[in-house]
């Protein structure tokens, strides 16, 4: 089962609707109206962080604004300090540009990301 932990939380974000379903730990995206996506592409910019799976047309909890989170959510080697973008998956990896950046690594041992989100 996906884990992801606000250890000190930004703002939590409860309305509008997702397009398509999403699962905790992934990045979503606003795709019209007060309507969410998983984001997939790392150019297009991140609204935030879903807190749990939500199905298509369900109202979603996201997590935005900042904040500390730990999560095994992640894919390939980070290092401390850098920071990340989003994968094809809609989830943490590292490599990212100034452009693309949603977050940055805090630490990463026994499998748990912690970062801090930029988004």
């Amino acid at each position: 089962m996906a884990y992801l932990n606000a250890s000190h939380p930004g703002l939590a974000y409860g309305d509008g609707y997702m397009q398509g379903s999403g699962s905790l730990g992934q990045f979503v995206k606003l795709v019209g109206d007060d309507t969410f996506a998983v984001n997939t592409t790392a150019a297009d910019p991140s609204f935030g962080i879903l807190m749990k799976d939500y199905a298509d047309g369900e109202m979603p909890g996201i997590w935005c604004c900042g904040g500390v989170y730990e999560t095994d959510q992640f894919s390939g080697a980070i290092s401390p300090d850098e920071l990340l973008e989003i994968d094809g998956d809609g989830k943490l990896t590292g490599g990212a540009t100034a452009t693309s950046r949603v977050a940055q690594a805090i630490s990463v041992s026994g499998g748990i990301l912690k970062f801090k989100l930029l988004v």
